[in-house]
C-alpha cells in the first residue's frame, strides 16, 4: 500500500543481487525496498530525483577501527560513521584494538551503547582475544578478533594452544595473522622490510595447526583479514579445496599500491601488513576475479596528520568514504563483474557474518542503498586522516546520497539535505 510516507527514488537504474542494471522508481516503503514500483506517486509523496544516476547497494564494511573509546580524536563513532555513508557504506564491523581493548562482555557492551548513541550507520563489533582469555564470550558480536602481533596494550596470541582454545571459544573468528616473533624493530629499514611476508607465512602455519587440533565440527569460520599477496592466497584456495570454512578479505590500498608507492610517499601509505611488490598486486586481482577473495574492507585505521609526520609513526590508512566509488568504478571499467561487485561489496560479507538483509537490492529487503552520479569534483574529505591513500586513482562515480533503513542519511557531504 502506498502512502505520502513512502520515500521514492525516481529517474534512477539499479543492480539486482545477480548484477543485472533495472529501470524504474524505486520505493522506500517503512524501510523495505518496493523495486519498479507501478503504483502511482502520491502528489505529496516525498521524492529524490536520481537524475540518470546509479543506486547500488548499500555496502558492509567489516573491517574498520573508529578508534573509539580511548582515541577518539584520530576519527570517532559520529565521524567515521559519516565518512562511511560518503562512501556508500551502510554497515560497518568495528574492530576492538580500543584504549582498553575490547577483551571483556562487559567491555563490549559499553562500546556497543556508544556506537548505538552516535552511530549514523548499522554496526557489529569484535570482541578481541588475548593471550589471557577470553575467560566469558559476549553475545551478538560479529566475531572474534585475533591479532597474532602486538596491535593494542593486549598481549598477541602466539600459541598454538591458546589459539586452539580461542577457536573452540567462538563461532567466527578473524584474524591478522602476522606472527610476533618474527617483526623487527621499527627502526630496521624500509616498513615492508620490517614485517616481512615470513611473518605471515608463520602465522598461518600456526593459524593451520590451532584448527588442525580441532575436529572439524567444533572449528569456527575463520576470516582472513587483509590479504595482501601470494603467500595468504595459496593458503587460502588450499584450505579451501580441504573443505575449511575459511574466508578472505582484501583492500583497495592492496589493489591499487605496492611497497615502491610506500617508499615514495612514506607515512601516509605506512600500513600493517604492509604493500607488496607488484606480482602480489596481480595476483590480488586474478583472486578477486576467480573468487579466492571474498569480500572487500577498508581496514579503515585513520591517525591525524601530526602522529603520521612523527619520527615514529603509526600505521593504518583511511579508506571507508572511498569504497563505493572505487568499487562501483571498478565495474564500470570492465575490472569485475557487476555480479562480483555486488559480492564483494555487501552479499559475501552479509553472509560470512550473518547480516540478513544486507546482501542487495531485493524485493522486500532493507532499503539501504546508495546513489551514484558522473564524479565531475572530488568533495571534501571526512575523515580526520585528512586525506585519500589513493589520489591517482580514476574514480568514474561519486556518492550523490546514501539511505539507510529507508531514510535519506547523507547527501554531497551533508547529512541531511535535498539532492543538488
Amino acid at each position: 500500500m502506498t502512502t505520502s510516507d513512502d520515500l521514492w527514488l525516481i529517474n534512477v537504474r539499479w543492480v539486482s543481487v545477480d548484477g543485472t542494471h533495472q529501470v524504474g522508481p524505486i520505493r522506500l516503503e517503512r524501510g523495505r525496498l518496493a523495486l519498479g514500483s507501478t503504483a502511482e506517486i502520491p502528489t505529496n509523496a516525498k521524492v529524490v530525483d536520481g537524475r540518470g544516476g546509479l543506486v547500488f547497494p548499500g555496502l558492509v564494511d567489516p573491517h574498520v577501527h573508529l578508534r573509539e573509546p580511548g582515541r577518539a580524536y584520530k576519527e570517532g563513532i559520529a565521524n567515521g560513521t559519516a565518512a562511511a555513508l560518503a562512501g556508500g557504506v551502510t554497515t560497518v564491523l568495528d574492530m576492538p584494538n580500543d584504549q582498553p581493548p575490547t577483551t571483556s562482555p562487559g567491555l563490549v557492551a559499553a562500546k556497543k551503547r556508544r556506537f548505538a548513541s552516535q552511530s549514523v550507520t548499522h554496526f557489529r563489533l569484535f570482541q578481541q582475544a588475548t593471550m589471557q582469555g577470553p575467560t566469558r564470550v559476549a553475545t551478538d558480536i560479529a566475531g572474534a578478533k585475533v591479532y597474532l602481533a602486538r596491535a593494542s596494550s593486549a598481549a598477541p596470541v602466539t600459541t598454538v594452544a591458546r589459539l586452539s582454545r580461542i577457536f573452540a571459544a567462538f563461532p567466527l573468528v578473524a584474524i591478522h595473522a602476522e606472527l610476533e616473533e618474527h617483526l623487527l624493530a621499527p627502526t630496521a629499514g624500509p616498513h615492508h622490510l620490517r614485517r616481512p611476508v615470513a611473518a605471515l607465512t608463520a602465522g598461518l602455519t600456526l593459524v593451520e595447526e590451532a584448527l588442525r587440533r580441532l575436529p572439524a565440527g567444533r572449528r569456527p569460520r575463520l576470516v582472513l583479514c587483509h590479504v595482501t599477496g601470494h603467500a595468504e592466497l595459496a593458503w587460502l584456495r588450499r584450505m579451501k579445496s580441504e573443505g575449511f570454512d575459511v574466508w578472505g578479505e582484501t583492500c583497495p590500498h592492496y589493489l591499487l599500491l605496492t611497497q615502491d608507492d610506500a617508499v615514495a610517499a612514506g607515512a601516509a601509505l605506512q600500513v600493517n601488513p604492509p604493500l607488496r611488490n607488484a606480482q602480489d598486486r596481480d595476483a590480488l586481482w586474478a583472486a578477486l576475479q576467480d573468487g579466492t577473495i571474498d569480500f572487500l574492507a577498508t581496514d579503515h585505521a585513520p591517525h591525524t596528520p601530526a602522529e603520521k609526520a612523527s619520527p615514529l609513526p603509526p600505521s593504518g590508512v583511511p579508506g571507508l568514504e572511498w569504497l563505493g566509488p572505487f568499487l562501483v568504478t571498478l565495474a564500470i571499467t570492465g575490472r569485475i563483474s557487476w555480479r562480483r561487485a555486488v559480492e564483494l561489496g555487501c552479499a559475501n560479507a552479509a553472509s560470512c557474518y550473518d547480516l540478513t538483509g544486507h546482501s542487495g537490492l531485493q524485493e522486500g529487503c532493507a532499503a539501504n542503498l546508495a546513489l551514484y552520479v558522473d564524479c565531475r569534483t572530488a568533495l571534501p574529505v571526512l575523515t580526520r586522516a585528512g586525506y585519500c591513500p589513493y589520489p591517482d586513482f580514476g574514480f568514474a562515480v561519486r556518492v550523490a546520497a546514501t539511505f539507510l533503513d529507508g531514510e535519506q542519511r547523507y547527501c554531497n557531504h551533508l547529512l541531511t539535505g535535498e539532492l543538488q
